[in-house]
């Protein structure tokens, strides 16, 4: 499928007001596809239509089909456009033209993974610094692999894009230790994905002005 649109370098966003959740992370594997399906099947055991992408990475399908499993009714990924590694050049182009693609389905909430780190070379750090990708963001979720990872996590996002992270997660948050320490030092939420996936998603949902029931 890599390549079966072109992609439109100065394309628009339009969420039409549906609510935008991202998952970041300090790097690699620090847990952002277990966090984002623990979040897609709680919205959808509440009944949400929920569509959900991957912007950034190398073009391998796996996590999106990981998110369909977990209920995803849409999804996409950067390689439906043609590219097969997303750098800071394409990544916001492609960020804004799934946003607005999906959105014209007209989910509950769109939940994307920027893969790789927020400091990395595929493109995460331009995409952050977009201001119209940063303007729908409804709630952005970090997973870091400790708490110093975490701290400095949330103080990037912070300080360098005027983002606030409602739930930190991933393996820093392992431990009743690491989830006390990152709430204490970073004054966010630090719910583990893996143990507590009924918690994180509910949280994410109140962050955005949904309701789930139990």
């Amino acid at each position: 499928r890599a390549g079966a649109e072109a992609l439109d370098q100065d394309a628009a966003l339009d969420v039409q007001g549906i609510p935008v959740v991202a998952l970041a992370g300090t790097c690699m594997n620090a847990g952002k596809t277990a966090a984002a399906c623990a979040i897609i099947s709680r919205l959808r055991h509440a009944g949400l239509v929920v569509d959900a992408f991957k912007s950034t990475g190398v073009a391998l399908r796996r996590d999106i089909l990981a998110m369909e499993d977990a209920g995803a009714r849409n999804t996409m990924i950067f390689s439906d456009f043609g590219v097969v590694c997303t750098t800071a050049k394409n990544g916001p182009a492609v960020t804004r033209t799934i946003l607005t693609r999906l959105a014209a389905g007209r989910p509950d909430v769109i939940v994307f993974e920027l893969g790789d780190g927020i400091l990395g070379a595929y493109g995460v750090e331009a995409i952050l610094r977009d201001p119209a990708i940063r303007g729908v963001l409804s709630c952005v979720v970090l997973s870091a692999n400790d708490p110093v990872a975490a701290w400095g996590g949330v103080e990037l996002l912070r300080k360098d894009f005027g983002i606030e992270p409602k739930v930190v997660t991933g393996p820093a948050t392992d431990n009743q230790v690491g989830r006390d320490i990152i709430a204490r030092r970073c004054g966010v939420a630090a719910i583990n994905a893996i143990s507590d996936s009924a918690t994180i998603g509910d949280a994410v949902a109140r962050s955005i002005g949904l309701e789930v029931q139990a």
